[in-house]
């Protein structure tokens, strides 16, 4: 009977610390996320989102950022409309993440009339050491919407 109880309390610190272990692997493998974007190790981060809902003009729209070496990205987003429109535009905000917060580090405007489709993208030469994301903000004519991607450490 003391042999039998000793044995069954060594097995419930045993399980007790399988799980333990587990749970604290599971947490480690999560990455963290601020403001929407996780922080990856990953090469590469897309995001596209589709129409509005009571849209009539914007069809979808997309961010990209892609490790392109040491030190450089490449960065950018397009707009596509359901039809062509008067006046489709991209605008594209790399951030940067510093001390816990993104913060601008350079943007652009890409605007396309009598157009369906408007694109545009960069290469860039950035301080390591950071975490980068793209957002974009797409309009076309009177309709909007943004997308951001993941942070990748460069």
């Amino acid at each position: 009977m003391r042999k039998t109880l000793s044995i069954l309390l060594t097995l419930c610190l045993f399980c007790g610390l399988l799980i333990g272990v587990s749970n604290r692997v599971l947490a480690a493998e999560e990455p963290e996320c601020i403001d929407g974007s996780y922080l990856t190790d990953d090469e590469s981060s897309e995001v596209t989102v589709g129409p509005l809902t009571r849209g009539v003009y914007l069809k979808s729209g997309s961010s990209s950022i892609v490790k392109q070496g040491t030190g450089k990205i490449a960065a950018g987003g397009n707009t596509i409309g359901q039809t062509v429109v008067s006046k489709i535009s991209v605008g594209v905000i790399v951030e940067r993440l510093v001390n816990g917060r993104w913060q601008a580090y350079t943007s652009w405007t890409a605007t396309k009339y009598d157009s369906a489709v408007v694109s545009t993208s960069k290469v860039l030469t950035v301080p390591t050491g950071y975490y980068y994301r793209t957002c974009c903000n797409h309009y076309a004519n009177s309709d909007s919407s943004g997308s951001y991607t993941d942070g990748i450490y460069i």
